[in-house]
C-alpha cells in the first residue's frame, strides 16, 4: 500500500504533519485561560529550576521537599479540570462555570495543604492525627484526583486505583483473605494519601519534580533549536523508502532524540508528533502506529549516554560509575532496537506496506547542509 496523498508532507515543521479526524478531546483555552496556561507552564520550570540549583529565589525561606510538590500541585492540577472536559457532551470552546469552579477549589485545597503540611509533620499525623481543617482538605484533593484520573485517564484507570486508595480502609474485612491487613479509619488513609511521601507525593511525583520536568525541557529546546527536526529529518532521508519506512523512521528518531533527552515523554512529544501521522498515512493502523511510537521513544531509558534517572539509579545500587553503567547499556540498547527493526519490517512485509516516494522526503545531502540553519516550510 503507497501513500496517496495529493501533496509531499512538510517535514521541517512536526505541526504540518498529516492529521485526520481522530482528534484529542481536549479543550483549546483562549483569552485569560490561554495566558493562565501558559504561565503556570512557565512558572513550573521556575520552580523546578529553583529546588534543583538551590538559587534561593525564595529569600529567607527553604521550602521542604513535600512544599515543593505541592507548589508543582497547585500549578499544574487545577489546569486539567480547564483542559479535559467532564463528559462527551461538554463544550471544548470555553470553559463551563462548575469546571472554573473546580479549578478555583482544587486550587485553593492546594495552596492550604501546601502552607499547612509542615506543620502537620511537626504535630506526628502518622501518630496524634493532623487538626481537622487538614484532613477535609485532604478530603478534597482525595476526590480531585479521582476525578482528574477520570478525566485524563477514562474510567478503567479510575476503577483499577480508586479500590486501592480505599484498601487501608477496609484492610481488616475477613473476605480479603491473604491480602487482609491492619486497618485504618478514613482520617488516617486520606492524611496518608495527602501528607506523606508514599502516595501521592510519591514516587511518580517525585520523579516528575525532580527529573521528568528537566528531560521535558530539554527535549522541547531541541525542537525549538532544530536539533529534533535535524534527527527526524535525517531519520526520514535515511529510512523513508524502505517497507514500512515511516514506522522504521520512527524508530531510528526516537533512537536518536534518546540518546540525548532520556526521557520517554519528550521523545513522543518531539519525534511521535511527526512520525504516528505519517505512518497512519502510510497504511499502518492507528492503534499500531501509537504502540510503534510508544516502545520506540520507552528505548530512551536505555539508549546511553543520558539514559533518564535509571542509570543514576542503578550506579547508586551498584556503587559502580555512570559511565560503567552507560557502557554496559550500550548493547542491550542496539539489541532492542534491532528487535524493533526485524518487528516493524515483519508487519510491512505481511501486509504489503511500501515506503514513501522519494520526491516526498528530504535529501540526505540537503539535511546535513542545512544542518543548525532554519529550514523553511517545504521539503529539503
Amino acid at each position: 500500500m503507497t501513500s496517496s496523498s495529493s501533496s509531499a508532507p512538510q517535514f521541517d515543521d512536526p505541526h504540518n504533519a498529516p492529521l485526520d479526524s481522530e482528534i484529542t478531546r481536549v479543550r483549546t483555552l483562549k483569552g485569560f485561560w490561554r495566558w493562565l496556561l501558559i504561565g503556570s507552564a512557565a512558572l513550573t520550570i521556575f520552580l523546578c529550576v529553583n529546588q534543583q540549583f538551590t538559587l534561593k529565589f525564595f529569600v529567607g525561606f527553604t521550602p521542604l521537599n513535600t512544599e515543593y510538590y505541592y507548589g508543582l500541585l497547585l500549578i499544574s492540577l487545577p489546569m486539567v479540570f480547564l483542559v479535559f472536559p467532564g463528559t462527551p457532551n461538554a463544550p471544548l470552546d470555553r470553559v463551563p462555570w462548575y469546571d472554573q469552579l473546580l479549578f478555583l477549589a482544587t486550587a485553593a485545597v492546594s495552596i492550604y495543604l501546601m502552607f499547612n503540611i509542615r506543620k502537620s509533620a511537626e504535630l506526628g499525623w502518622e501518630f496524634a492525627g493532623a487538626p481537622a481543617p487538614v484532613i477535609w482538605a485532604c478530603y478534597v484533593m482525595w476526590a480531585a484526583l479521582m476525578e482528574g484520573l477520570r478525566r485524563t485517564g477514562g474510567w478503567s484507570l479510575l476503577l483499577s486505583i480508586l479500590p486501592f486508595t480505599l484498601y487501608p480502609v477496609f484492610a481488616d474485612s475477613s473476605w480479603l483473605g491473604p491480602m487482609k491487613g491492619q486497618q485504618s479509619s478514613l482520617e488516617q488513609a486520606a492524611g496518608y494519601h495527602m501528607l506523606s511521601s508514599e502516595s501521592l507525593l510519591g514516587i511518580p511525583v517525585q520523579a516528575f519534580a525532580e527529573t521528568v520536568i528537566g528531560f521535558l525541557v530539554f527535549g522541547s529546546a531541541l525542537m525549538m533549536t532544530g536539533a529534533g527536526k535535524f534527527f527526524i529529518n535525517l531519520s526520514f532521508a535515511l529510512c523513508g523508502t524502505f517497507r514500512g519506512g515511516a514506522a522504521k523512521v520512527c524508530i531510528f528518531a526516537s533512537g536518536l532524540l534518546g540518546m540525548m533527552s532520556g526521557s520517554i515523554v519528550s521523545n513522543v512529544l518531539t519525534a511521535g508528533t511527526m512520525t504516528i501521522p505519517v505512518m497512519k498515512r502510510t497504511g499502518f493502523r492507528p492503534s499500531y502506529a501509537g504502540a510503534i511510537e510508544a516502545c520506540a521513544s520507552t528505548g530512551a531509558v536505555l539508549a546511553p549516554p543520558v539514559m533518564g534517572a535509571t542509570a543514576f539509579v542503578i550506579a547508586q545500587f551498584l556503587g559502580v560509575s555512570y559511565a560503567e553503567v552507560a557502557l554496559a547499556a550500550t548493547i542491550p540498547a542496539l539489541l532492542y532496537y534491532v528487535g524493533l527493526f526485524m518487528q516493524v519490517d515483519a508487519y510491512a512485509a505481511r501486509h504489503g506496506l511500501l515506503g514513501l516516494p522519494r520526491s516526498e522526503l528530504p535529501t540526505l545531502r540537503g539535511r546535513f547542509a542545512r544542518a543548525g540553519t532554519t529550514c523553511p516550510r517545504s521539503p529539503c
